[in-house]
């Protein structure tokens, strides 16, 4: 199985049997998701990767937002995957919502170039996205100032599973959820975990809840 191979797979295969029925095709990314990120030299094949959208199941009641295409194995030939080891990037990153939003398509655009463009070395040394990050966004994740949801944190899915095989070698996919402040700073002294316990009591986990303070 070659690259279209693959890439068809995973669209159109291992994502419907993960999540649902895609809703709206796929979002790629554009030379515009970059301009926030000064003097960015873009790969063109950056520019076939983008997010996908699924509704909710009868397993999973949050709408769900995926990249898809980082994982392609670009520069290794049919003859020579390893299903040992990881496909391309060798990560997929999502989003669950409470209710479906464009903003959350943006938000994964965006995320996707910020960590295409540290693996790059476009910000020198500084390490590509991992488990638990935390994540300033400057600015509401939904750019509206009614929501106090101005950061993100990466994590490893519980709807679902978070690894999943293609012909070309493993891929993992990394969620984010979106956190105010105080919760980014919980994060920070006490650990994920007890993130996770005080969001899943408001109805905040996994699937980010804009409306609250």
């Amino acid at each position: 199985m070659d690259l279209e191979g693959v890439w068809e797979l995973r669209e159109e295969t291992v994502y419907p049997h993960l999540f649902g029925p895609n809703v709206r095709g796929i979002f790629p990314l554009s030379t515009e998701t970059f301009r926030p990120f000064n003097d960015a030299k873009i790969d063109p094949r950056w520019l076939h990767c983008g997010v996908l959208e699924f509704s909710p199941t009868k397993d999973r009641e949050s709408w769900l937002y995926i990249t898809s295409g980082y994982s392609n194995p670009w520069e290794v030939e049919a003859e020579n995957y390893n299903n040992e080891e990881f496909s391309g990037s060798g990560v997929e990153f999502s989003i669950e919502t409470q209710e479906a939003g464009d903003w959350a398509i943006v938000f994964l655009q965006r995320m996707l170039a910020f960590d295409m463009l540290l693996t790059s070395g476009h910000f020198g040394e500084r390490p590509a996205l991992g488990i638990h990050d935390r994540i300033p966004l400057n600015s509401p994740i939904n750019g509206q100032n009614e929501t106090a949801v101005r950061n993100a944190i990466l994590h490893k899915p519980v709807s679902y599973e978070h690894i999943f095989n293609l012909p070309s070698g493993k891929v993992e996919i990394l969620q984010f959820v979106g956190v105010t402040d105080d919760e980014r700073d919980l994060a920070r002294d006490k650990g994920f975990d007890e993130l996770a316990k005080k969001l899943q009591k408001i109805d905040s986990f996994p699937a980010t809840n804009l409306w609250r303070t």
